[in-house]
């Protein structure tokens, strides 16, 4: 329903990167910032999200001073279904972190408007949601024009801030980068290899590139999870292009949605599986539809949009990329009183996945029962599945699979 970015699958590009983002994810910041400039659409985003007006969404520019956080369930039909299955009382899906920043403008990086705010609050997300304003409104304060939009250069001109932002922080970090890597191995990686990659990555910023245009010549997974080089680098940290449009466009977009589109997906190729992600919204449409009860009043109001209710939402879509981007996959328990999903980082071992219950789970792991989701849905229950052969012991180096279901078993702890 929603026009979007196709993305190059670059095998090597999405080892390196999940390599990159994997310290973030097992430190379990899961925090996605909505970017861009004053009034195109962020606040009112935000309050999409949360389900309720939260956030200051007023006419004139720096309205949000202070980052608004909340978090937000990942939809996930299969949860639900589970849920219906087992007549849980309760259905808590997986959880994402949105904050919503303070608006840039062109200068932020020497300060101009909230600029110092704003860098600061973005390099503590791992995931970048570039809002750009797809829609003419004289009635809505622009920073530049209400009237004559243009997507491309406001998409273009926060980009720029960011780079410039990365270029004066790398020209900082990479002296005392260079002599630590002839003074000193680098614990589990090559030092000189490491430091050839910092190098291009402050090569492509002094070209006025993104830093994830350097990133995306990289095939072996030589960083550590945890590099605070990469981690502080915005234009290292994946991108979904938000273009917010006004809710008669919602369902098929319009001239500045086509134009941004097309300007975004000029990358593709080149950086394959980093390439920023495109999806269409109405932040007006989804912040009303959010403030309605009914559901099936939902799906009315959706429909007088031109928009298919049996198609998922915008914000659904943006929530799906954003647990992708995360690198997170999620494993399912169910029972009576409970149906949940848990977000772990792609390639958790079984010990590991227990410790997002609780933390001593981890260290008295003994066993893990597994089912696969359909084998459940097939049988009816876990018994049936136990008598069918479809249920599963496995030990603590168990890679955990998107959409396991899941009961371990602890070590009662000695008295």
């Amino acid at each position: 329903m929603f026009p979007r970015l196709v993305l190059a699958t670059a095998q090597s590009q999405q080892s390196f990167f999940r390599h990159v983002l994997l310290g973030q994810t097992r430190g379990l910041n899961r925090a996605c910032g909505l970017v861009g400039y004053p009034n195109v659409g962020k606040s009112s985003l935000f309050n999409a999200f949360a389900g309720a007006a939260v956030a200051a969404a007023e006419n004139f520019p720096f309205c949000t001073i202070e980052p608004n956080i909340v978090k937000v369930g990942v939809p996930d039909p299969r949860l639900d279904r589970l849920a219906e299955l087992f007549s849980s009382q309760r259905t808590v899906p997986g959880q994402v972190e949105i904050r919503d920043i303070a608006g840039l403008i062109k200068g932020a990086s020497t300060g101009a408007g909230m600029g110092n705010a704003f860098l600061s609050q973005i390099r503590g997300v791992q995931v970048v949601f570039h809002v750009v304003r797809c829609f003419s409104d004289q009635k809505v304060v622009h920073v530049e024009d209400p009237i004559n939009i243009d997507p491309v250069k406001e998409y273009e001109s926060i980009l720029e801030e960011l780079v410039i932002a990365d270029l004066e922080y790398a020209s900082k970090r990479l002296p005392a980068l260079r002599k630590k890597a002839t003074t000193a191995a680098a614990t589990g990686s090559d030092p000189a290899k490491v430091l050839g990659i910092y190098e291009g990555i402050l090569k492509c910023l002094e070209d006025g590139r993104p830093a994830r245009h350097a990133l995306a010549q990289q095939d072996e997974d030589c960083l550590s999870p945890s590099d605070d080089f990469l981690a502080q680098l915005i234009t290292a940290k994946p991108v979904v292009v938000l273009a917010n449009v006004a809710a008669e466009d919602a369902a098929h977009g319009n001239e500045f949605t086509a134009r941004l589109s097309e300007h975004v997906q000029a990358d593709a190729q080149t950086l394959g599986a980093l390439a920023s992600r495109f999806i269409i919204v109405s932040a007006q449409l989804e912040a009303e539809v959010a403030a309605l009860d009914d559901e099936e009043f939902q799906a009315e109001y959706l429909q007088s949009f031109g928009l298919d209710v049996n198609s998922p939402r915008a914000l659904t879509s943006v929530l799906a990329e954003s647990q992708s981007l995360l690198k997170l996959i999620s494993y399912l328990t169910v029972g009576e009183m409970e149906a949940r999903a848990w977000f772990v980082p792609q390639g958790s071992r079984a010990h590991e996945a227990a410790g997002a219950i609780h933390s001593d789970f981890t260290k008295n792991f003994e066993q893990a029962e597994i089912w696969s989701y359909d084998d459940l849905i097939k049988h009816g229950s876990k018994e049936k599945c136990r008598k069918a052969g479809a249920a599963r012991l496995q030990g603590k180096d168990y890679k955990v699979q998107d959409g396991d279901v899941i009961e371990f078993r602890i070590k009662k702890a000695r008295s």
